[in-house]
C-alpha cells in the first residue's frame, strides 16, 4: 500500500460523535497545505477526526417518473351515431388547420338535408299564399318558414360534421377508429396534439421558481434551458418531497421544439427528485469537489471516500438533507484535524483506542457545534 493512501487513527462508534485520535508511529513530518488550510494527511500522522452513522433513505420513496406532454392536445369525438367511412391518416403525419382525419357516412345527413330544404321550400309558397290573407295567417306562415329554415342550418351542420378535422395546425398522435366501423355520439376517435413546444410539470424550490424564467432539466441525455410558464402549489404525486425540503411547489416548464427534437413521452429529470439514496448529514460535513460540485466524505470500511452530493433542504441550522452514492454502514466525517484524500486507508492506533467511548465511564459525546469545512475539504 502507497504511504499517501496509508495512514494510522483510532476508531470508535461513529454513532458516539466523539474526537478521534490517531498516534504518528513513524514520526513522518506532516505537510502543509498549500491554499493555508488544514494539513494534509500522510502516512504515519496523527490524525483526529469525528464521524457520525448516517442514516439513509433509498431514492424510490421520492421517485416520480416524469415525461414530456404536447403543448396541447385534444381528443376528438364522434358528433353523431355513424359509421366511419374514411379513416386514413397516419400517426405523426403533420396536419394543417382544418384537415379531414376522420369521415362519417353522410347518407343520413344528406337525406336529413334534402328533406329540411324541402320543408322550407313549402313554408316559403305558404308565406306567399298568405300575403292577402289578415295578419294572423301572415305571422303564422313566417313563424313556418322560420322553423324550416332553422331544420335546415341544423341538417347542414350535421352534414359537414360529418368530416371531422383538426382544429389547429398539428400532429395526429394517435387514430382510434379503422373504416367500417359503427361509432355512437361521444366516442373518441382520434388525438391530436401541438409539439412546436412541448411541457413538464415538475416540483421546484419555491424560493427559486419565478414565472417566465428559465432552469436546468434533463430530457434523457439532453441537457436543455426551459421557461417557467407558471407556479403551482405542489402537485400531491409530489408530496414525499416535502421531508427533505423546506418549502417546495409545482412548476409548469415549457420547451421550445420547433425543430421536432423532442418527442412526447421522453423522460425528464430534475434535481429536486433524487435518484440517488438521501441521508441527513451535519452542515460541516459539506465540502468541495475541484470541478465545483459538492462533497461529503465518509469512512467506508475504515476508508476515506469522497461522496459527490446535491444538496436538498436544511433542518435547522446546522444540518441539512444531501443526495449521493451512499451505502450503509458509511460514517459521515463532519470535523477532521487534516485534509484526507479519497481512498486514503484508516486504521486503529491500538486495540483498546477501537472500543473507546463505548463502556461504562467512557467521555461524553462531542455536541458542540461542527466546524466549517476549509477550503478544498
Amino acid at each position: 500500500m502507497s504511504r499517501k493512501h496509508f495512514a494510522f487513527a483510532t476508531a470508535c462508534l461513529a454513532s458516539c460523535g466523539l474526537t478521534l485520535f490517531s498516534v504518528n508511529l513513524k514520526g513522518q513530518e506532516t505537510k502543509a497545505d498549500p491554499k493555508g488550510g488544514l494539513p494534509v494527511a500522510a502516512a504515519g500522522d496523527q490524525v483526529i477526526i469525528k464521524r457520525e452513522a448516517t442514516h439513509i433513505e433509498p431514492p424510490h420513496k421520492y421517485k416520480v417518473t416524469l415525461s414530456l406532454e404536447p403543448v396541447r392536445s385534444v381528443m376528438l369525438t364522434a358528433p353523431f351515431d355513424g359509421i366511419v367511412r374514411q379513416a386514413d391518416a397516419k400517426p405523426n403525419s403533420k396536419l394543417q388547420p382544418q384537415a379531414d382525419i376522420v369521415r362519417l357516412d353522410t347518407t343520413i345527413a344528406k337525406l336529413q338535408l334534402v328533406r329540411a330544404e324541402a320543408a322550407l321550400k313549402a313554408a316559403t309558397f305558404e308565406q306567399k299564399l298568405a300575403a292577402d290573407k289578415d295578419e294572423s295567417h301572415k305571422g303564422l306562415a313566417q313563424a313556418r318558414v322560420d322553423v324550416a329554415k332553422a331544420e335546415a342550418d341544423l341538417a347542414k351542420i350535421h352534414l359537414e360534421q360529418a368530416s371531422i378535422r383538426t382544429p389547429f395546425p398539428g400532429e395526429l398522435q394517435r387514430l382510434l377508429v379503422s373504416e367500417g366501423q359503427l361509432v355512437k355520439a361521444g366516442d373518441p376517435v382520434a388525438i391530436v396534439v401541438e409539439t412546436t413546444k412541448m411541457k413538464v410539470e415538475v416540483p421546484v424550490e419555491r424560493s427559486a421558481a419565478t414565472q417566465g424564467k428559465t432552469m436546468p432539466i434533463k430530457i434523457e441525455s439532453a441537457e436543455v434551458e426551459a421557461k417557467i410558464d407558471a407556479v403551482l402549489p405542489l402537485d400531491a404525486k409530489f408530496g414525499a418531497i416535502r421531508d427533505v425540503f423546506e418549502s417546495v411547489a409545482s412548476a409548469v416548464l415549457l420547451v421550445d421544439n420547433a425543430d421536432g427534437k423532442f418527442k412526447a413521452g421522453q423522460t425528464v429529470y430534475v434535481p429536486l427528485i433524487p435518484r440517488q439514496p438521501v441521508a441527513e448529514v451535519p452542515a460541516g460535513s459539506v465540502g468541495n469537489l475541484p470541478d465545483g460540485q459538492r462533497k461529503v466524505q465518509v469512512v467506508r470500511h475504515m476508508v476515506v471516500r469522497d461522496i459527490p452530493v446535491v444538496l436538498m433542504g436544511s433542518v435547522g441550522l446546522n444540518r441539512l438533507f444531501v443526495s449521493g452514492a451512499f451505502a450503509e454502514g458509511d460514517e459521515v466525517i463532519y470535523e477532521s484535524s487534516h485534509q484526507l484524500g479519497d481512498a486514503f486507508q484508516l486504521k486503529p492506533a491500538s486495540p483498546a483506542a477501537a472500543t473507546a467511548g463505548t463502556g461504562p465511564g467512557a467521555p461524553p459525546a462531542n455536541t458542540g457545534t461542527p466546524a466549517k469545512p476549509p477550503v478544498g475539504f
